[in-house]
């Protein structure tokens, strides 16, 4: 059996990160022009009263990582002050404000040494303390035992250390205006991936405690993440109405999925598709067995055809190219030789499984149930007025032959599928088209459609290699229960979701 360790993709695969001097040199879908959107509303907005708070809302795995670094590391190259923030990493903090301060202290351009760090320092001492907030309990013993005064004292220490943390934070935007630079710019990432009460206080630390004017906060959220986040701390109150307050722009949407406004967008999509394979090495794997790369070559425009809808993430991609190199490694066998990787089988099954995992489930434990990947395939596809390729009509009858459960002598068995299109298409036994073992695409076709499909069905035997007989029905039906089985292995049912 080849080590599959030359395959090089992940299930989680580690984020890339920025070329210093070239920070888009890799921006292979063109989200460039997201940054400048945010550069734009900073410009707009670094102005204002009030320190600017604007949130890139979009999906997990639709990319936003992948910009706001890009973009910080542009920003950088221009000489503008800004940092970069994850959240989740800070996670096990007891307050963000600490680790936050502490990032932005990092980056060159603040120049926090010495008396500035050590004022710094001093007032989030004051700030960041074991009973920061009200403690009824203390309070009634204070006023029992007369000490009142301390507890005040200690309120207007605090409110003093985080006025003179803002006046140290104006310096710094008084500087980059002095530069004609708008911010510094503070990019809180994963922030809808933390504990809630920990996502919360840095939200309301950022909105209370480092509101200074100038100062521009931009959040990479998934808001109905996040809508979930301040319910489950403050309980069934209006979440929106509650972010509303904390951002000061209504929020810019990542697209939803791998989308390209050209006309050449099919194309685009593929060379996408083409740059995974490759960077991850599973174009070079292939390449090495013809069989395996007619395979690869077939399965990548199939996927492109899912992809091109833009329904799709960068990171489910990613996924679905994982599991398409795990079946490449397992397909050599240990003489060296290789399998065949069938397409029409293979894409429906792992797209089911990264986009539906119900659907992949619901065919591959039961019998006669192709219909829930064929139609979570179809529905992925655009749709596109009396479209019947010929290589989707393939997918469609060869999932009902590979999810047949024939005993293992009858070759000859036939799908309840191929049944009802030849009883209603062939033989005239029936005026109607009996649908339930049919996706929805087929369900209420006509007779001549019905007959396109019989026309591509799998044959039922064929010859391969001087006369040995192989059934292609019988190739397909297991390699539909390896990969049943190797899925479940490699990724467990419970991390589908």
């Amino acid at each position: 059996m080849t080590d599959d360790s030359e395959l090089r993709i992940d299930l989680n695969p580690p984020a890339r990160k920025p070329v210093p001097d070239a920070p888009w040199s890799d921006d292979v879908l063109q989200r460039e022009d997201i940054a400048s959107k945010l550069d734009a509303l900073v410009d707009d907005l670094a102005g204002g009263a009030e320190a600017a708070t604007i949130a890139l809302d979009g999906g997990y795995g639709t990319g936003k990582t992948f910009i706001l670094e890009r973009w910080v590391q542009e920003m950088h190259n221009r000489g503008q002050v800004a940092v970069y923030y994850n959240a989740w990493e800070n996670d096990c903090d007891d307050d963000p404000l600490v680790s936050l301060i502490e990032t932005l202290a990092s980056n060159d351009k603040t120049n926090w040494r010495g008396g500035t760090w050590a004022a710094v320092d001093e007032a989030l001492t004051g700030i960041v303390r074991k009973y920061s907030g009200i403690d009824t309990q203390k309070v009634r013993k204070a006023v029992r035992d007369e000490q009142l005064g301390g507890l005040l004292d200690a309120a207007r220490h605090r409110r003093e250390s985080r006025q003179k943390l803002k006046d140290i934070l104006a310096d710094l935007v008084d500087a980059a205006r002095a530069n004609e630079m708008a911010g510094p710019v503070v990019v809180i990432d994963e922030l809808d991936r933390c504990r809630p009460t920990f996502a919360n206080e840095l939200m309301e630390r950022v909105k209370h405690v480092l509101n200074v004017p100038g100062l521009v906060f931009v959040f990479g959220v998934n808001i109905d993440a996040l809508h979930k986040t301040v319910r489950s701390v403050y309980g069934n109150i209006d979440a929106h109405q509650y972010l509303l307050r904390m951002f000061t722009a209504v929020p810019l949407y990542m697209p939803p999925g791998v989308t390209f406004s050209e006309s050449d967008a099919d194309r685009k999509v593929e060379a996408y598709l083409q740059d995974i394979a490759a960077r991850h090495g599973l174009t070079t794997f292939c390449g090495r067995h013809p069989i395996l790369q007619i395979g690869l070559g077939n399965a990548l425009r199939l996927l492109s055809d899912v992809a091109v809808a833009g329904v799709l993430t960068p990171r489910e991609l990613e996924r679905v190219m994982w599991l398409l190199s795990k079946v490449a490694a397992a397909s050599i066998r240990p003489d060296g030789r290789a399998d065949t990787m069938w397409p029409y089988v293979l894409v429906p099954l792992v797209i089911a499984r990264v986009k539906k995992p119900n659907a992949y489930y619901r065919t591959v434990s039961r019998q006669d149930q192709a219909q829930a990947v064929i139609d979570c395939f179809f529905e992925l596809i655009p749709q596109k007025a009396d479209r019947h390729d010929w290589m989707f009509d393939r997918v469609e009858m060869t999932m009902y032959r590979v999810c047949h459960q024939h005993p293992s002598s009858d070759y000859n068995s036939e799908p309840p599928a191929y049944v009802a299109l030849r009883e209603f298409a062939l033989d005239g036994s029936t005026s109607e088209l009996d649908g339930r073992h049919l996706s929805q695409r087929s369900a209420h076709i006509s007779r001549e459609r019905a007959k396109a499909l019989l026309k591509v069905a799998p044959r039922e035997r064929e010859l391969e290699n001087a006369g040995n007989a192989v059934t292609e029905v019988t190739w397909t039906f297991a390699t539909l229960r390896r990969l049943t089985s190797r899925f479940d292995t490699i990724w467990p049912r419970d991390q589908a979701l």
